[in-house]
């Protein structure tokens, strides 16, 4: 009995504190409603745009934005060089696209070929896919690691965009 409520204590501390990226709070990301504005801002500040293609119910979709896009944004190593934005597939929504023409989500994803969430696009500011889009998580242990180093390329490529 006097060895229970130690084990016990330990046992609650476990539960309570594994996995805390798993139930960490989701950081915001900004929702994408005018890419053409942003394309604009991306252009001027020489930035890339990172493009999450996301369901609300998508599982992957929150994976993505707790362990990877929220910790990107959290870290501020990336606001001199990148936009991130998220554009949601769930209902009827519009976005305006990069030549300033409104649209529903849905069509707009489809140009890209999106057919599955999530899907992290690498975009100038024109839309032009910078880098190969990210489809789904493969290798979860490692998908932070790509995810990056696609950022890199992607800002690798803006800054020859501005030297020709």
């Amino acid at each position: 009995m006097k060895y229970l409520l130690p084990t016990l204590l330990l046992l609650l501390t476990t539960t309570l504190f594994a996995d805390d990226a798993e139930h960490a709070p989701l950081v915001a990301i900004t929702t994408a409603t005018d890419l053409h504005a942003d394309g604009k801002t991306a252009k001027t500040e020489n930035k890339a745009i990172l493009l999450l293609v996301s369901q609300e119910h998508c599982s992957f979709c929150v994976q993505i934005k707790r362990e990877v896009i929220g910790p990107m944004l959290r870290s501020g190593n990336y606001t001199d060089t990148l936009l991130i934005r998220e554009l949601i597939l769930d209902g009827v929504s519009t976005v305006i696209d990069f030549k300033g023409t409104q649209r529903d989500n849905h069509s707009f994803a489809y140009d890209y070929k999106v057919s599955v969430t999530p899907t992290l696009l690498f975009l100038d500011a024109e839309g032009k896919e910078l880098s190969e889009q990210m489809v789904g998580i493969q290798t979860p242990d490692m998908y932070y690691y790509y995810v990056d180093q696609s950022v890199q390329a992607a800002i690798k490529a803006i800054g020859h965009q501005t030297e020709l």
